[in-house]
């Protein structure tokens, strides 16, 4: 039988405790500035009754006698409200209160559209009667959360109201804008003072952005009765120069748009300005002056940073511009330089987080196969586990070296195509760019990457099966050496040892959250305790996304990684036959965007295949790990199903849906 340390993996795991409680600790120190701020999660129902989770940031400074401003924060499509907790931070040790909230189908809000992304559909220019009433009104919230902060807490200066949000939230931002000025034009109060937005635009007609919004009350396009209501609140833009999603324009790709007529609209919506063709907007600068008229000075301004659609609320960049801009905006209690920022020791701390995750689990799992009860699923003998033969003269290394990089590269090409036909369904006005389930799978982005991956296991095993009845059957190699016979008993211990490995890691992270308030996270990669409903979602899924991580075992374990090769080197070349297709995706996607300002595939489906670069790594070593101490795939696959499953459903867009097929 093969031995295994128990020691070894006792002082692993240790190890893996010692970092993910040190990820704790760090993260939830700097998350509180050291005690300075009181982090608080808590709900409020919005004017129709569905729940709006919140995390509230609160400094010290925020009393009822010494109100501070106030900014409400609003994550993008398929994250949640801790993604924001970087704005949410700088901004609280500045003496502002934060609130992010999760849109409704995120996080802990409640799950009732089929489309929590319809304030795309709905806001533009144009706003009308729906906006009039804030049960109606598009946002997702937002508007019950600026009106909650408004009228229910007595430490926010009401008169230092602002709103900022990413890609999705940066839509709603707009809509609550709306919403507020409609309610001024009506006699009511705009409870919205500044607005940020990161990765969105202002509000236009047909691409085109407009200085006013047209408040059309009887929705009659052209019918005499609009109402301009002009921009009479502090705004400004974060346009990525590689954002994927936005800013293309007639001055070229996004990292021109500070010389569009769109950059030029913005700017000169104060009195002060008027920006001919020709003039660029300065990127950076604070521009300040009246409008039509006003007694108070308003400012406008335009950031650029050098980065991605995704990276927005993650980067140093955006969140020291998104300080910049409400220090100026406001009055800021506790003033410090927007460039000073604390976001990269949370950020590493998360991140080393998920490294002592994932070592929890391994190093668990690897303790109970030294037990009497889980040791039977050990291999006897070292020959036991079958090594293929490495490849033989001229045919053997093309055949080899064909078939890996076919297997490879070929799953890339159909990914979007694939992804786009399933998410077509809602009409293909928005087929190309939307991501929609079904009542059976209600998370779109896991669907369509669930579907995808199934499809490339499947791929898989024809190439399998093919290399065998072309090489390996010729070599002698039977069946019978793959070792893949298993007792019922040794199944049962299979499935009982990946439940516990990974109830223990999700122990440790459930550890984090409730007694630390956090997470462990890479980016937007997160490890969090799930909601039992997330759970149960996940079970539904685990057959489309075991396709893949079983053929995946088998291809690389009893195919690719061969004798005669050392050992870290089969593991880190299998690591990249199983990512090149997606390298080769992000190439071309990014290589036109930098050179020629071209986005030339979907962009947000490239964009948000990123974690499976984690996943698709990660697969690889726990696969080899497990098969070299048992001979067999079935640890490694089961594990990995099960581990990603869960981690992409916990962290998604879960949508109400009625349709039963895409």
């Amino acid at each position: 039988m093969v031995n295994l340390s128990r020691k070894k993996y006792v002082r692993l795991l240790v190890v893996a405790l010692i970092i993910c409680l040190i990820s704790m600790i760090g993260a939830s120190l700097v998350n509180t500035n050291f005690g300075h701020i009181k982090v608080q999660n808590f709900s409020i129902e919005d004017a129709n009754g569905h729940k709006i989770a919140l995390v509230m940031y609160k400094p010290e400074n925020a009393t009822a006698e010494t109100p501070a401003p106030c900014v409400v924060t609003l994550h993008g499509s398929f994250d949640a409200k801790e993604t924001q907790d970087y704005t949410c931070l700088e901004l609280a040790k500045r003496g502002f209160v934060v609130l992010s909230m999760d849109c409704d189908g995120h996080g802990d809000s409640d799950n009732y559209k089929d489309n929590p992304m319809d304030a795309f559909f709905t806001v533009t220019a144009n706003p009308g009667s729906a906006f009039e009433d804030i049960s109606t009104s598009p946002g997702s919230g937002m508007c019950d959360v600026v009106n909650y902060a408004y009228n229910s807490l007595s430490f926010v200066d009401k008169d230092q109201i602002g709103i900022t949000g990413h890609s999705l939230g940066g839509k709603m931002a707009n809509a609550c804008l709306a919403y507020n000025k409609i309610q001024e034009a009506n006699g009511g109060v705009n409870q919205v003072a500044a607005v940020f937005l990161m990765g969105n635009q202002q509000l236009n007609i047909d691409g085109v952005w407009q200085d006013h919004l047209n408040y059309d009350p009887d929705d009659t396009p052209d019918s005499g009765d609009e109402i301009p209501l002009y921009y009479d609140v502090d705004y400004g833009i974060d346009a990525g120069q590689l954002d994927e999603n936005n800013y293309q324009t007639e001055a070229g790709g996004p990292q021109n748009f500070y010389k569009s007529a769109n950059a030029r609209v913005l700017i000169n919506e104060l009195d002060n300005y008027d920006l001919q063709e020709g003039d660029d907007v300065e990127v950076g600068k604070i521009y300040e002056g009246t409008v039509q008229g006003s007694e108070e000075k308003y400012i406008r301004a335009l950031y650029q940073p050098y980065e991605t659609h995704i990276l927005n609320h993650y980067s140093l960049a955006t969140t020291s511009n998104l300080v910049d801009f409400f220090q100026n905006a406001f009055e800021a209690p506790n003033y410090i330089d927007a460039g000073s920022l604390t976001i990269q020791y949370k950020w590493f701390f998360n991140t080393i987080g998920v490294i002592g995750f994932f070592l929890s689990v391994y190093a668990f799992a690897s303790i109970l196969l030294t037990t009497g009860f889980f040791g039977t699923l050990l291999a006897k003998k070292e020959s036991d586990i079958y090594v293929p033969t490495a490849p033989k003269g001229v045919k053997g290394n093309v055949i080899y070296w064909v078939f890996l990089a076919l297997g490879g590269l070929l799953p890339a090409t159909f990914m979007i195509p694939l992804e786009q036909w399933i998410g077509a369904h809602k009409g293909a006005d928005f087929a190309t760019r939307s991501l929609f389930g079904t009542k059976i799978w209600p998370q779109g982005l896991t669907l369509e990457q669930g579907m995808w991956t199934g499809a490339a296991g499947l791929l898989g095993l024809a190439f399998f099966a093919i290399g065998y009845f072309l090489v390996s059957k010729k070599n002698g190699v039977k069946p019978a050496d793959w070792n893949l016979k298993m007792s019922r008993s040794n199944v049962g211990k299979t499935i009982l040892i990946v439940l516990a490995s990974i109830g223990f890691g999700y122990g440790v992270a459930g550890f984090a959250k409730y007694f630390f308030g956090v997470d462990f996270r890479f980016i937007s990669y997160v490890i969090k305790w799930p909601s039992s409903g997330s759970l149960l979602i996940a079970l539904r899924f685990i057959p489309l996304v075991a396709v893949f991580y079983f053929a995946n075992a088998l291809c690389q374990n009893l195919c690719n990684m061969v004798a005669g090769r050392k050992e870290w080197l089969n593991t880190l070349l299998m690591c990249l036959a199983n990512i090149i297709g997606l390298v080769c995706i992000w190439v071309y996607q990014y290589s036109g965007l930098i050179s020629k300002g071209v986005v030339r595939l979907d962009s947000a489906r490239v964009m948000l295949t990123w974690p499976l670069f984690i996943n698709l790594t990660v697969c690889t070593i726990i696969s080899r790990r497990f098969y070299k101490k048992t001979g067999k795939v079935y640890i490694g696959a089961l594990m990995n199903t099960i581990l990603f499953t869960v981690i992409g459903c916990a962290n998604t867009m879960t949508l109400h849906c009625t349709n039963w097929w895409f």
